[in-house]
C-alpha cells in the first residue's frame, strides 16, 4: 500500500525519535525489564508503528547498525538477524 511519506515522517518523528533518540535507552520504562539491544528496540518499534499507524499496512521493521550487522522484525516472533 503506498502511504504519504510527509504523515510517515511526521509520526516516526513524534512517536519513535522523540521518545528514543539521544536518550540513554536502559532508563526508559520500555526497556524496564528487558535490555536495550537492537533487536529489542526494532520490536518496539514495530510494535508503535503498529499500533498508532493507520495510514499503511507494515510489513515489517529493518534496522542497520552497520553494513554487516542488521536486524527485522515483522511481528509475531523472534527479530532475524
Amino acid at each position: 500500500m503506498v502511504c504519504n511519506l510527509v504523515d510517515l515522517d511526521g509520526f516516526v518523528h513524534a512517536e519513535i525519535l522523540e521518545r528514543f533518540g539521544h536518550q540513554n535507552l536502559n532508563t526508559l520504562p520500555e526497556f524496564k525489564h528487558v535490555v536495550p539491544t537492537t533487536e529489542n528496540l526494532c520490536i518496539r518499534i514495530y510494535e508503535i508503528l503498529q499500533r498508532g499507524f493507520r495510514h499503511a499496512h507494515l510489513e515489517k521493521v529493518r534496522m542497520e547498525e552497520t553494513m554487516m550487522n542488521s536486524f527485522e522484525y515483522a511481528g509475531g516472533g523472534e527479530a532475524r538477524i
